[in-house]
């Protein structure tokens, strides 16, 4: 015999007798008592009781709570800003007092206009400027009023572009509203 083959013996025999042995063991009675008694004689770890504000909940809540008031904040100090810069754009953008002497000289200024327009009506409706109602319907009657002599002027203006009274109608027509607006921008304000 070879060694190759004792071993393939010894293996099968130790696999017989692996086989022959019971599933389970129960431990001896009295080593269950000593296991119980070794449990009871261990000093008991309590958990950290914790205080109200360290509970999850209430951590998550006041996250929430400091992310809503920064976003809040956040917000008034960029609608002030918007509403300084918007202001501030606007008066800086006002057209000169003086006639124009050319169509296009007029165009540009007419740009100008619309501008300030634009930015002082964003002020005004953006809600950064609260009015009454009455005082809303009427800015609202003396703009449509104004705006109709704008567009009169105009049709003018295309049909006579040289004429420079025309020009200097539609330059105080656009003055008018852009003064009206910056007036109602800064009652707001105040």
């Amino acid at each position: 015999m070879t060694d190759d083959e004792l071993d393939e013996e010894m293996l099968r025999d130790l696999q017989r007798r692996t086989a022959e042995l019971p599933r389970e063991i129960a431990p001896p009675e009295s080593a269950w008592q000593r296991i119980a008694d070794q449990i009871a004689s261990e000093p008991r770890i309590e958990k950290p009781h914790r205080v109200f504000w360290q509970r999850p909940t209430f951590l998550a809540a006041a996250a929430l709570l400091l992310v809503a008031a920064s976003s809040i904040t956040t917000a008034f100090i960029v609608r002030e800003r918007l509403s300084d810069d918007l202001t501030r754009s606007a008066v800086l953008r006002t057209p000169s007092s003086s006639s124009p002497a050319t169509l296009a000289e007029f165009t540009a200024r007419e740009n100008d206009y619309i501008a300030t327009v634009n930015a002082l009506s964003a002020v005004i409706e953006g809600g950064q400027v609260e009015l009454a109602p009455g005082t809303v319907e009427k800015l609202r009657e003396s703009i449509r009023i104004i705006d109709a002599a704008i567009i009169e002027a105009r049709r003018a203006l295309a049909a006579d572009p040289s004429n420079k009274a025309l020009m200097e109608l539609l330059s105080t027509s656009y003055g008018q509203k852009v003064d009206l607006l910056r007036r109602t921008a800064a009652m707001g304000e105040s």
